[in-house]
This record gives C-alpha cells, sequence and structure tokens, in this order.
C-alpha cells in the first residue's frame, strides 16, 4: 500500500473516533474527495482495523460509523505536531491574537504531559531541533499591543448580543469619546479592527482595537443582523479599511510576473499571462490606500490600469506620493 493511501486511512480511522455520529460516505468522498466505490473500500478497510466500530442510521437513511475506542498506536504525538503547534501559536502572537497563541501553547503542554516519561524524553530533543530548523523567531516590525481582557470582553459581546460601553480615541490624540457599540466581529492583522455598530446607527464601522479602553458590557441586548457573514464581509475588503468596492486591474512588468503569479492578492481574483509576457489581475474590492500601500513595495514593476482615479481614491496627493493620512474611525 502506498504511503499516502495508509495516511488517508489512519485519518478516516481517527475522524471515525473524533464525531459523534461517526461519519457516511458522503462524509468520507468529500474529505478525501475520491468516488463513492473507493470511499466504501476505505470505510470498509478502517471497520476491518478498528476494533469496535458501531452502524447507526439517521432519519434520513445514511448510515454512519463510529469507532468507539481508537488504539493508541494510532494516535501517536510527533514531534512535528508540537512543532506545528508552537509554529502556529507564534503567527497567532505576531498577528495580536495572543489568546490564541495562549490556547495552542496549552494544547501543546497538554499533549506533551499526556505521554509516558519515556516518550517525552525521546520527543524533546527532536522538538528543539525542529524549531531551530524552522526559524521560530520574531517577526520583525511593529505590531500593536492589545489588551486580553477586551479582547474577551468583545467575545463575549458578540456571542451574547450584548452592547458594550468603550472610551475611543482617535488617532489625533484627543480626548476619547464614550460611545455605545454593537460588535459583530473581529479583522486581525498588524492593525486589528472591530466591526461594530454604534447605537442609533446603520452603518458597520471600523474602530482600532488599540483605541479602545475601558470596555465594559452593557444590560442592553441588540438584534444582529442574521444576514451578517464575517467571511463574505472581508472578501468585500483589500486589507481593513471599509469603502464601497470597485474594479480593480493591475498589471505586472514580464520579469516581475512569474512571482506576481504567486500572490492571492484577493480570493475572487482572475489573472491572466498577456501575450508579452506580463502579469493581468483582476478583482473586486474596496481599500484603495492599504492596495497602495502594497503596490509600494513593487515599484516600478506594477502599473495600475483601474480605476483611473485609484491614487485619488488612495488619498494621494500625486500617484504614489502619500497625502494626509487618513484612518477608520
Amino acid at each position: 500500500m502506498r504511503y499516502e493511501k495508509a495516511e488517508n486511512l489512519l485519518r478516516l480511522c481517527l475522524m471515525m473516533g473524533s464525531r459523534s455520529q461517526g461519519v457516511s460516505i458522503e462524509n468520507i468522498r468529500q474529505e478525501f474527495e475520491v468516488s463513492r466505490r473507493t470511499a466504501e473500500r476505505m470505510r470498509d478497510a478502517a471497520v476491518r482495523f478498528l476494533p469496535d466500530v458501531a452502524e447507526s442510521m439517521d432519519d434520513s437513511g445514511h448510515k454512519y460509523w463510529r469507532a468507539n475506542n481508537v488504539p493508541a498506536v494510532l494516535t501517536p504525538v510527533t514531534a512535528e505536531d508540537i512543532s506545528v503547534l508552537a509554529n502556529a501559536s507564534e503567527l497567532m502572537r505576531v498577528n495580536n491574537r495572543q489568546d490564541a497563541a495562549d490556547r495552542l501553547n496549552d494544547l501543546a503542554t497538554k499533549l506533551l504531559s499526556s505521554q509516558p516519561r519515556k516518550r517525552q524524553f525521546q520527543l524533546e530533543p527532536d522538538i528543539e531541533l525542529l524549531m531551530e530548523s524552522e526559524g521560530n523567531a520574531l517577526r520583525p516590525g511593529p505590531r500593536v499591543a492589545l489588551s486580553y481582557k477586551h479582547i474577551e470582553t468583545l467575545r463575549e459581546a458578540m456571542l451574547s448580543s450584548v452592547r458594550i460601553e468603550v472610551s475611543y480615541f482617535n488617532r489625533d490624540g484627543k480626548l476619547p469619546r464614550q460611545v455605545k457599540l454593537e460588535p459583530f466581529g473581529l479583522l486581525y492583522g498588524q492593525r486589528p479592527y472591530l466591526i461594530a455598530r454604534q447605537k442609533g446607527k446603520k452603518a458597520l464601522r471600523h474602530y482600532r482595537l488599540q483605541g479602545l479602553a475601558d470596555v465594559a458590557l452593557t444590560n442592553e441586548s441588540f438584534a444582529r443582523d442574521e444576514g451578517f457573514d464575517l467571511a463574505a464581509y472581508s472578501r468585500k475588503l483589500f486589507g481593513v479599511f471599509s469603502e464601497p468596492p470597485f474594479d480593480v486591474c493591475w498589471k505586472f512588468r514580464p520579469d516581475v510576473a512569474a512571482d506576481a503569479a504567486e500572490y492571492v492578492f484577493h480570493p475572487d481574483q482572475k489573472t491572466e499571462i498577456n501575450s508579452d509576457g506580463s502579469l493581468t489581475v483582476r478583482f473586486r474590492a474596496g481599500g484603495a490606500r492599504e492596495m497602495a500601500w502594497h503596490l509600494m513595495t513593487w515599484g516600478d514593476a506594477v502599473e495600475v490600469i483601474g480605476p483611473g482615479d485609484f491614487w485619488e481614491r488612495a488619498g494621494l496627493d500625486g500617484e504614489r506620493n502619500f497625502g494626509r493620512d487618513r484612518e477608520p474611525e
């Protein structure tokens, strides 16, 4: 059996043991992208391999198979597992997700502590070597310091649909203003923002998380827009600036086309290699200022074909010359 088939069978055994309902043939087809016949063969192999598998049927007549006991030999903790968790933790930390970073570290600790002492001694040198070889170091550049307590309060407010009251500092450094907000979501990154609606207003705005102070829950509930979808909302943005989306067209020189083709500038982008070897990228999104920031890194290797007023939309006095800085809220 090829390694890939063995790995897929192992994954299927773990799936059968980790899902309360078990897995169906359709689950297997979707997870492994195989035909129904192949999914049935994989199911049969897993049932033969596992010591205790229960079969059930839902109200629609679909059958599910669940492993009541997955042998420990199938769930070993490896140095690679711990290293991946550590790297994921670091990525969360540098993207202002200290809470998630702490949880990932705790998970890695729990996994290690669940291993026999002999296995721990075997894993430790391999983990150290992997961490060193993968360069798990601090990412250079500035990042915003956030309050973990504020994040927890925001999450509680979003889950319970309760308004928060905050002191909000604008970038101009003036005295804070007291506002009541209805939080909808968080946009993380080097400049993290809260997506919220101010009490009594309809429009969603972006509030800098580092501008929030004295964040407190109120006793006021609000009606959350059931049609709001954070993923769909963020697809309209290039970064975090909230503005109506517009059609974008960039053209990259032939000498950088291969490099540019490796980037996903937007999830819905369309790319085209032109006859002269240049690359054209098209998508629709808002956020001209942050697009301009990114285009600066390409120098004169990229040309903005559209929209014609792009640099004015970005708030620049002249092409690629920054004008007055603007921030949402």
